[in-house]
């Protein structure tokens, strides 16, 4: 070790609201809590760069009621009644509790009562931090990890990872660790996507960890061309046009995203906010002010006037895919290693359909608070005796190449290989069984030379880890997507149109060199179920 070698009772690897609620959580519970964050947390992450709405709804038994019934068909009937309505009530209690001991400044309506059902990210995320802070936690700002550490039980027990700003390599003991590191958007210029590469998900694969819904990580958001913002809610006020000014018709922000993709592959697409009334536009700007910050620079009104605009890949940032849970607590299959947020499956609230910003806001709150408190109490059993465990590093590809390593610029390649298979819509989004087999065959290449020839030294094993979780995340993305020879949720199959009864269950994966997957079955939710 070159740089700190620390110890604490619970290691939270990430920074956005997932992992701020879990180091917070954790702290109160007692135990000794280090955050490490890829960026600055409190400003990194898809959740500080924008506005987000929480599925916060009160304790009125038929509200909760629509809330939970409302998306169950969409998402294929595989969600959890037990696990929404645990959602439903942490998530109710997180933002009160915000609003009282975070004093969040939330709007009030015309009758004085407090809208608690959304959240401006920058405000929310500094005010995250400080409470993290101030519950004693200790915060590792610029420090990315870059691999986990088990003990000869195989538990997981610490990490190594990388100071940037110090240039350095440090390493954390730990009683517990928590992954929510966030899901995966490969890069693609998503507004604050750009440390959400899939770090966690590789980390708890070099483990042993499961893997569970990462066929639903077909997301794309509509934003203007040449920009970053995939804030999509408003577009459902929006026409779309041809080039030549005639409607393109059947595409829509919900239910017709598919028609913007095939136009998209062959020509400019265009959008107008036209159907938003003077009272909606005002609505607008107050309540996701960011959305039209590109359009008062490019000077454009986006009500009146047309606008190119483009899709980005969003992955399992919003899809629902990510690592498989197996308690109440947020466990995953191996001891000691806990996750929270986009870096979790959310199939258990949202099926197969994407969890957008509300309901991923509302996981992050509540998941992050299990996951803290989970790993707090699973740490404070050991007591100190945890810090004397011999530690093994378990990452493999893009730190302990199996030949001799490549060029250091070696990440840069990997990435484009990988981006080459998982960003056009005709590879992922428009998915036929014959394009993923032939996509999954170039990964599987692309991972066998990384794992064979990849390593980062110095700041570059940042991005070598990178490139390495990237390819694996798209594998498991894909291998599910064919075990799925269906089209259920927001996992489409042109091969496979219609949804089949007899795959209502989960498909959970794993594997590194040799990626597998099995079907979970779904516990009875509803009789009637296709």
């Amino acid at each position: 070790m070159t740089g700190p070698d620390l110890t604490t009772d619970v290691l939270v690897v990430g920074g956005g609201p997932a992992a701020t609620w879990a180091a917070l959580k954790s702290a109160q519970a007692g135990a000794e809590v280090v955050l490490a964050d890829k960026g600055y947390c409190g400003t990194s992450g898809a959740t500080a760069s924008a506005g987000t709405g929480v599925w916060y709804v009160p304790p009125d038994p038929a509200a909760r009621e629509e809330a939970m019934a409302s998306r169950e068909k969409l998402g294929g009937y595989l969600d959890d009644r037990r696990w929404k309505e645990r959602v439903l009530d942490q998530t109710y209690a997180g933002m009160n509790e915000l609003a009282a001991a975070g004093r969040y400044p939330f709007p009030t309506g015309p009758d004085g009562t407090q809208l608690r059902n959304g959240l401006q990210g920058p405000e929310y995320m500094r005010r995250m931090r400080i409470r993290v802070q101030r519950a004693g936690a200790r915060i590792l700002d610029h420090s990315p990890v870059t691999e986990l550490l088990t003990d000869p039980s195989g538990a997981v027990a610490g990490a190594r990872g990388y100071r940037r700003q110090a240039g350095e390599a440090y390493r954390v003991r730990a009683g517990a660790v928590v992954l929510a590191t966030g899901g995966c958007a490969f890069l693609s210029g998503a507004l604050g996507c750009n440390v959400n590469t899939g770090d966690g998900a590789l980390f708890a694969a070099e483990t042993g960890a499961e893997l569970s819904g990462m066929e639903f990580s077909n997301a794309y958001g509509i934003a203007p061309e040449g920009t970053s913002v995939t804030k999509t809610a408003f577009y459902s006020f929006a026409s779309f046009y041809h080039e030549d000014g005639t409607v393109l018709e059947g595409a829509a922000s919900q239910g017709g995203r598919s028609v913007l993709a095939r136009a998209l592959l062959h020509e400019k697409v265009y959008c107008r906010l036209d159907r938003a009334d003077a009272s909606a536009q005002r609505s607008m700007r107050l309540a996701q002010p960011n959305f039209f910050l590109t359009f008062d620079r490019l000077g454009i009104d986006p009500f009146t006037e047309r606008f190119a605009i483009t899709l980005l890949a969003e992955g399992t940032v919003r899809g629902t895919g990510g690592i498989r849970l197996t308690g109440d607590e947020c466990s995953t299959t191996v001891p000691g290693l806990y996750a929270a947020g986009d870096a979790a499956t959310r199939e258990l609230i949202c099926g197969g359909f994407t969890g957008g910003g509300s309901h991923n806001a509302a996981w992050a709150i509540s998941s992050g608070t299990w996951a803290g408190k989970g790993a707090a109490r699973y740490a404070l059993s050991f007591g100190r005796r945890g810090a004397t465990r011999r530690l093994t590093p378990t990452g493999g590809a893009g730190l302990r190449p199996t030949r001799a390593p490549g060029s250091s610029a070696a990440h840069r390649e990997v990435i484009a290989a990988v981006q080459g298979e998982v960003l056009p819509y005709e590879k992922n989004y428009l998915r036929h069984g014959t394009t993923l087999t032939a996509s999954l065959t170039a990964l599987d290449a692309t991972w066998d030379e990384a794992r064979s020839a990849l390593r980062g030294t110095g700041p570059d094993v940042v991005r070598a880890r990178e490139a390495a979780a990237m390819t694996a995340h798209a594998r498991w993305m894909y291998a599910s997507a064919l075990a799925r020879a269906e089209s259920r949720g927001m996992a489409r199959r042109l091969d496979f149109p219609d949804q089949n009864p007899a795959q209502r269950h989960r498909i959970v994966t794993g594997g590194l060199d040799e990626v597998w997957t099995r079907p979970e079955p779904v516990a009875a939710l509803l009789e009637a179920a296709p």
